[in-house]
């Protein structure tokens, strides 16, 4: 059996994740084998020693709300997180603005992989903290998304980062399998 939500992107194909099978011994055992081999193609990538050179700066439209710098505010509180967990289920993909009424503004792409990794991050918190299996179902399937894009879109030191986010998930999995 092969580790069945990495074998596309996810990002331009979501998964619904609707009826899925994820119980048993071989199926934990897919899925740990697709991180340990993402892990290891990240810490590849992370060495490398390509200067980064930053995103340019958009100028963003007056009312445009950017995510990634909602996310770097650490601690994020549920309430601040619930708005943008109920897109991601609902939509398989987040946006790099929004409007103040929470809808995607008209202008913006989609969300850059380091918006996710920081999403992720903050879902992991608080999976951590609270030992909620609702963040932890919205972390793994964030996860499945970012293990299902190509290496080259990640830069070294996000390469780095989602490394170590895999590390934090595969910890919170191991917690979970072990109280049962």
């Amino acid at each position: 059996m092969i580790y069945p939500y990495t074998g596309r992107d996810l990002f331009a194909e979501p998964e619904s994740y609707a009826y899925a099978k994820c119980d048993g011994a071989d199926f934990l055992d897919d899925w740990k084998t697709s991180r340990t081999a993402a892990m290891e193609s990240l810490a590849v990538r992370a060495m490398e020693s390509v200067t980064e050179v930053g995103t340019p700066h958009e100028t963003l439209p007056a009312d445009a709300i950017t995510l990634k710098l909602i996310l770097q505010k650490a601690p994020t509180s549920v309430a601040v997180l619930e708005p943008w967990i109920i897109k991601f289920e609902v939509f398989g993909r987040l946006f790099e603005w929004y409007r103040d009424d929470g809808r995607r503004h008209p202008d913006s792409s989609t969300a850059r992989p380091a918006t996710y990794i920081l999403f992720a991050e903050r879902l992991c918190d608080i999976a951590e903290e609270s030992g909620s299996l609702k963040f932890l179902s919205t972390l793994l399937k964030i996860c499945d998304a970012l293990a299902s894009q190509p290496i080259t879109v990640f830069r070294p030191s996000e390469a780095g980062a989602l490394s170590a986010l895999f590390i934090r998930e595969l910890s919170l999995v191991t917690t979970l399998i072990e109280a049962e």
